[in-house]
């Protein structure tokens, strides 16, 4: 046999790539409780409780041992015993296959690793983990506490590879790249400060400051809203050196060998098509990077077909390119790429500006490329002028709020 799969459906892979997939839902909570414990007996009343809850059948052991006998009959066995009876429970014996589950903990570690001194490496390392997942993990198999917790761990680790891996794009001078994704993924979990701290400095680095320091407004209320904390320490470190200007926020060079690994062409990790939500338990609030995570089970990174462009890959031979390439002109709902604005450029600035009369109205942006006339793009700088009102009465509230707090705290 191949490969126990347990991130997403539970099925087994056989050394001919088939794929073996229990029919029933405690066939499949009952070969993932197994495998997970794979060579350790696992007793009667924990298969029990995984598989029946607190309502178990009468005869609960013998349904046990019935359930025991159909997924013998599943599991390819030519020479190799796969579950044991023992006198008190089951053991599952994997011998030589492996699980997808030691593959993920294996790829995203090593990426971690990488990730100080080779964000180009890590980039690849993580995606390969994350392209393991073809679902949430245990999918339609978690009833009782075993699987409950373990697909809750193995989620938690996820989140983690996909902090990393987002961490590594922004080494590798891909912020223009990743920001959609990180919008995403701040909203799909929204207890979850690092995702808001990424996302910022994304949003910085692309010459979107306002927008930066809207992200720290958005997660300070939801924070407060949900569990009554402040952002932490992490997440009010990175607002103060966007408002500073700190050069630390500048992406250090990290020079590569000419040879190195190209990154694999995969699809954006943060947004799955057609992927259901859930939220899960915060894991620890007020913490960057751990505050926790909601729509835990469903959400980015099940799939990734080959073909498209990565949000954070470094390909190419050069690994990791740190020069930016030139900013792309903005929409009317962002601002990046509007050199003319010079108002919004930090928060002082914008904070004396009194709404936005200093930026002339939308007859002075209308004379841009002596365009007046159209009035398709009148109505488009109108709405700009809209929503650079907006920021700027949003920014001013946030810099008196600032100011309150840092005179408190003197």
């Amino acid at each position: 046999m191949g490969e126990f799969r347990l991130l997403g459906p539970v099925s087994v892979c056989d050394t001919a790539g088939g794929v073996i997939a229990p029919s029933g839902p405690k066939q499949r909570a009952l070969l993932a409780t197994l495998v997970l414990h794979a060579g350790q007996l696992v007793s009667v009343d924990r298969l029990v409780e995984e598989l029946w809850g607190s309502t178990p059948p009468a005869n609960a052991p013998n349904a046990l041992q019935a359930h025991v006998a159909r997924l013998r009959r599943l599991l390819p066995a030519p020479g190799h015993e796969w579950i044991s009876t023992l006198p008190t429970g089951y053991l599952l014996a994997p011998g030589h296959a492996s699980t997808d589950v030691a593959r993920f903990t294996r790829l995203s570690g090593q990426g971690r690793a990488a990730l100080p001194h080779d964000p180009g490496q890590a980039v690849q390392l993580l995606r390969r983990a994350l392209s393991l997942w073809r679902g949430p993990a245990l999918q339609d198999s978690r009833y009782g506490p075993l699987c409950t917790a373990e697909a809750d761990r193995l989620e938690e680790g996820r989140l983690t590879a996909l902090e990393a891996l987002y961490e590594a794009s922004l080494r590798c001078g891909r912020s223009g790249e990743i920001t959609a994704s990180l919008e995403r993924l701040s909203a799909d979990h929204p207890l979850r400060e690092r995702f808001y701290d990424l996302l910022m400095l994304a949003l910085y680095r692309g010459g979107r400051q306002a927008e930066a320091l809207g992200v720290y407004e958005r997660a300070r209320r939801h924070l407060i809203t949900t569990l009554g904390i402040e952002p932490g320490p992490a997440l009010r470190a990175r607002l103060e050196a966007i408002l500073n200007h700190s050069p630390t926020l500048t992406p250090p060079p990290h020079p590569h060998p000419a040879n190195s690994p190209t990154t694999t062409v995969l699809a954006d990790p943060a947004s799955p098509p057609g992927t259901p939500h859930r939220t899960s338990t915060p894991r620890s609030a007020g913490s960057a990077g751990s505050a926790g995570s909601a729509g835990s089970a469903g959400s980015a990174g099940w799939a990734y077909p080959a073909g498209s462009p990565p949000p954070g890959g470094c390909s190419g031979p050069a690994g990791c390119p740190e020069a930016a390439r030139p900013p792309e002109p903005a929409g009317p709902d962002g601002l990046a790429g509007l050199d003319g604005l010079a108002g919004l450029d930090g928060l002082a600035e914008l904070g004396g500006l009194g709404g936005v009369a200093e930026l002339g109205g939308v007859a002075e942006l209308g004379g841009w490329g002596g365009v007046a006339g159209s009035a398709a793009l009148a109505g488009e700088l109108a709405q700009l002028r809209v929503r650079i009102e907006e920021l700027a009465r949003e920014q001013q509230d946030l810099l008196r709020r600032v100011q309150r707090e840092q005179a408190a705290a003197r």
